[in-house]
């Protein structure tokens, strides 16, 4: 909630928009603003290839899974249930979304009606020219302390999302982890979660890796370094976004906001460009550990941003003013509803891997890697493990 008489930058005292004032008269007839429908339903459009893109990788494995003879499909029961979570976070986000375009539509037309635009005149185009859509969602979804206590949160569920492609991901063969992150990214962050807990329980279980002793000379660094370097620049900058200082300050807002979407970005890119050989952490031992502390250091961070957000939000408004925040405007109720999701899905997932006495996130990888992570597998891949007293091979 944001304090009383409060508008996000860019806004006069009497809550116009400056952008609004002083604009150019509109186009006779309809507009024609090209630019700004290309960039608007080209966004669209990546989000629906990205999304057809990584279900018909999903069939085709379920197709391969379901024809091997060394490994069985995992329970339907838990692919319908990541399916449903997924369709179920892709309606309530973007209906939320949907409505968010809705409603600063009305805005803008509102304004510009004012001055110069007759209410007949739906200018969709010249909308998009002059309303940057999604840097004023994340304005209106960040300003205010009460708002932030449910936005910070995606950005640790992000961080979450990155560092599980990297542990379980590329292990499992899994070499498109690059869309998961984008697709998170401009659609959902709980939508490309679910999509990829179900690439898991889809992917045939890999060989395990072979020991780094009498094989590899042993390198300390890593892919591992660099996932570090993402959960830093990831949550640092959110952390910093509950103070009010950048909520005045458009420039660095906006420096603050991108550098969390670019850092989680550059790993799965980079292994979608770079030969894998250049990125590839040969020390067994040694990454099966460091997985255990890049968890922990994604939960602390997560916690510290939590408790300051949590400790604001309650003192300037108290438990109500949190909840009616998720119903206040869709662009916060849209991110909210993303956090409810994403904290669904991690918990069906724990508890799946609980059940079935596997490994859960962060735990115990290194020793578990030819196994399914979850009971939709009982089996490993043929010829999956070798003499213990011996060298594996590749």
């Amino acid at each position: 909630m944001a304090p009383p008489g409060f508008a996000p930058p860019g806004y006069t005292k009497e809550g116009i928009p400056t952008r609004y004032m002083n604009k150019p008269a509109p186009p006779p007839g309809v507009d024609t603003n090209g630019r700004a429908y290309l960039v608007f339903f080209g966004y669209l459009s990546l989000c629906f290839s990205l999304t057809v893109f990584i279900i018909l990788k999903l069939v085709k494995s379920y197709t391969r899974l379901s024809k091997s003879t060394t490994a069985r499909p995992p329970p339907r029961g838990y692919v319908r249930l990541f399916a449903g979570l997924a369709a179920g976070s892709l309606l309530t986000t973007w209906w939320y979304m949907l409505q968010y375009f809705r409603t600063s539509y009305q805005a803008w037309l509102m304004w510009r009606s004012y001055y110069d635009l007759e209410p007949h005149q739906r200018h969709w185009g010249l909308w998009l020219k002059e309303t940057s859509l999604f840097k004023e969602a994340w304005e209106i979804a960040i300003v205010g302390n009460a708002r932030y206590w449910w936005t910070h949160q995606i950005f640790f569920f992000a961080c979450g999302l990155g560092l599980y492609l990297e542990q379980k991901g590329i292990r499992r063969g899994i070499k498109h982890t690059w869309a998961f992150m984008l697709l998170g990214q401009i659609v959902a962050i709980s939508f490309a979660t679910n999509l990829f807990l179900l690439a898991l329980l889809l992917s045939p279980p890999p060989p395990p890796p072979p020991s780094s002793a009498g094989i590899y000379r042993k390198k300390w660094l890593g892919p591992w370094l660099i996932s570090l370097l993402t959960i830093i620049a990831a949550e640092w900058p959110a952390y910093m976004l509950a103070d009010e200082h950048y909520w005045y300050h458009r420039t660095q807002f906006v420096s603050m906001l991108l550098t969390p979407h670019i850092a989680l970005l550059i790993l799965p890119f980079a292994r979608a460009i770079i030969p894998e050989k250049y990125l590839t952490d040969s020390n067994v031992e040694l990454v099966g550990d460091v997985y255990r502390y890049l968890w922990v250091a994604t939960i602390v961070g997560g916690g510290m941003m939590f408790v300051r957000v949590t400790g604001l939000a309650w003192s300037y408004s108290g438990v109500w003013g949190i909840y009616d925040q998720l119903w206040e405007h869709p662009a916060v109720s849209s991110v909210a509803f993303d956090v409810i999701f994403c904290w669904i899905s991690w918990y069906m997932w724990w508890k799946i891997q609980r059940q079935s006495g596997k490994d859960v996130p962060g735990a115990e990888e290194a020793d578990k890697e030819g196994e399914w992570v979850a009971e939709s597998s009982g089996t490993t891949a043929a010829g999956a493990r070798e003499d213990d007293s011996g060298v594996r091979r590749r």
